[in-house]
Formats: C-alpha cells, sequence, structure tokens
C-alpha cells in the first residue's frame, strides 16, 4: 500500500524509526531507511538498510529512497519525531480518497519538551485542498516530516539536492507544477522539539514556532492528545 522512507545520519535514532513504524496499524507497507553517514552499523535493526556516503545531500538520499519504494504512494518520516498509531492509515486513505497528488500537515501538534509544552502549529487548516491561485503562501506549507505522495510525481519534480530546505524546495515544485495538495487533519503526529538546538536540521527557529502556535496543554504524555480516533 505505502512505502515509507526514512534518511538519518544518527546511529542513536535507528530504534525511534523502526518503533515509529512498527507502531502503524496499517498492514501492508514496507520500511526503507536510508544512511546518509559514513558508517552506520545495521546488526539486529531487522530492516535493510541503504548506506549513502555522508557527503551527499539529503535532497539526494531522499530521491534515491523513493526510487527504491516498491509501492505507488510514498511517505517521509523523519526520525526523532511521534507517529502515531493510525498516521500511515490516514495518509494513505486520505490519497486514495482525495486523489491528490501530495499530502501532508499544514496544522500540527509541536512538544516543546523543554518544559513539556505541547502547542498546536498554524491552527485551522486541516482537511482542505492547497487552493493554486497565487504565490505559495507560508500558512500552505505542508510540514516535511508529514510529506507523503504518489511516486510517479518524481517524473516531474524531485527534492532538491541540499541539506537544509530540501521539503519546502520540493513542496514549492509541485505547487509551481499544479500538482494536487492537500492538507492532512492535525491529529496522528507531534513534531518533538528537543531541548538542544543543535539537534535540528531544519532552521526553523523556536520564538517563529511559538509565535505560529497555540497553547494546547503541560504535559510530558502527548499520545491522548494527538491519537484522535476517527
Amino acid at each position: 500500500m505505502i512505502s515509507v522512507v526514512a534518511c538519518t545520519n544518527r546511529q542513536a535514532y535507528l530504534p525511534k524509526i523502526i518503533e515509529n513504524f512498527q507502531r502503524q496499524t496499517l498492514v501492508e507497507k514496507e520500511l526503507i531507511i536510508v544512511a546518509n553517514a559514513a558508517f552506520m552499523e545495521a546488526s539486529g535493526v531487522g530492516y535493510p538498510i541503504f548506506q549513502i556516503p555522508e557527503e551527499v545531500s539529503l535532497g539526494a538520499c531522499l530521491n534515491q529512497g523513493v526510487r527504491l519504494a516498491k509501492y505507488d504512494f510514498v511517505t517521509k518520516m523523519d526520525d526523532d519525531d511521534y507517529y502515531g498509531p493510525d498516521y500511515l492509515k490516514e495518509v494513505y486513505e486520505t490519497l486514495v480518497q482525495t486523489g491528490a497528488d501530495l499530502v501532508g500537515k499544514c496544522s500540527f501538534y509541536i512538544h516543546f519538551q523543554k518544559n513539556k509544552e505541547l502547542r498546536l502549529y498554524n491552527p485551522n487548516h486541516e482537511n482542505q485542498w492547497i487552493v493554486n491561485n497565487g504565490p505559495f503562501k507560508s500558512s500552505d506549507f505542508l510540514h516535511g516530516a508529514t510529506l507523503a505522495f504518489k511516486k510517479k510525481i518524481l517524473d516531474q519534480v524531485r527534492f532538491p539536492e541540499v541539506n537544509v530546505g530540501e521539503d519546502s524546495g520540493f513542496q514549492l515544485l509541485c505547487y509551481e507544477s499544479g500538482l494536487k495538495m492537500y492538507s492532512l487533519s492535525k491529529d496522528h503526529y507531534a513534531y518533538l522539539r528537543y531541548t538542544d538546538p543543535q539537534h535540528h536540521h531544519s532552521d526553523a527557529k523556536e520564538p517563529l514556532l511559538r509565535r505560529r502556535s497555540r497553547f494546547i496543554v503541560n504535559t510530558a504524555s502527548i499520545e491522548k492528545y494527538i491519537n484522535i480516533k476517527e
């Protein structure tokens, strides 16, 4: 049904990738781990790891991972976030039911681990089409860790071969190419914001994330807020 591509250069986060994948209720799926590092220990992982030299860009790694996918639908998973049990189910059903070329979450939860604060980023932009009637707006940006799409669109667009901004560049190309884009619900996923600012590969700054988000609750356990049963 759907192929999951996870790129990482962090050995310590391989278990989190596998945990997120195995948690999924969708049965027919595959996991493609692309190791963008000089060396990554694969023994005991239980899934094949495709080794790509560390000097190769993240965008190029994603393109290679998509090429390896056996299913018609492909989704990204980051190595350090939380994906609830029905995450892939929602992604797959939305792709099939809407006929969208690309889906992702405009509205999504962020958990700031420093103060155990759960916030909702970019509220009120869920379950709707991204209307292509002018320049691509920041409020229509689909969070990179939640992008899912028809594999065949890589015949038209590819992830730019860069290490930062490959997700935003990819969806901008999709938008400019007139591909159909749809925003999922806010549920089943949380962006985990770690205490160490050097942890994150993206260029998103914490003050901006807070300014564009709404406080939900202070909690160490986010699952009951994220995993909404449909």
